[in-house]
């Protein structure tokens, strides 16, 4: 009998803290993101703005950013390039940019990714040869 009693408060405790979690953290959007690359990701596409300023070179490519798939596969499937990354603590720059890479419908493509306060810009697109 102890053994029931023991269980139906055990459930009851149980019970009260997963309301209890529920109401505390009902409106929060938590994302489980613990690998860097995903972090960049998730950091990048969690900017209220995404705004393309390309290079001279990269202005050919201006066609693939109106397709929103194109756009949004970078934050999904991209790969981002540690080692060519210029970060903020790391170097003397303004923002810190971020070069990804993607496969996008059996083309390779790399892009320069700029994160500023409220913005994430595109600052370069290169088709890679295979």
């Amino acid at each position: 009998m102890i053994f029931f009693r023991r269980l139906l408060w055990y459930s009851f405790g149980l019970l009260m803290g997963v309301l209890l979690v529920i109401f505390l953290f009902k409106d929060h959007d938590f994302q489980c993101t613990y690998l860097p690359n995903n972090r960049v990701l998730v950091d990048l596409n969690d900017q209220r703005v995404k705004s393309i300023e390309l290079d001279s070179s990269s202005v050919k490519y201006i066609q693939m950013f109106k397709d929103s798939i194109f756009l949004n596969s970078f934050f999904l499937y991209g790969n981002v390039d540690f080692k060519e990354s210029k970060v903020i603590t790391r170097e003397e720059i303004k923002y810190s940019q971020y070069p990804i890479q993607i496969n996008y419908q059996g083309t390779q493509w790399k892009a320069i990714w700029e994160r500023r306060e409220d913005t994430a810009v595109v600052l370069s697109l290169t088709k890679m040869t295979n």
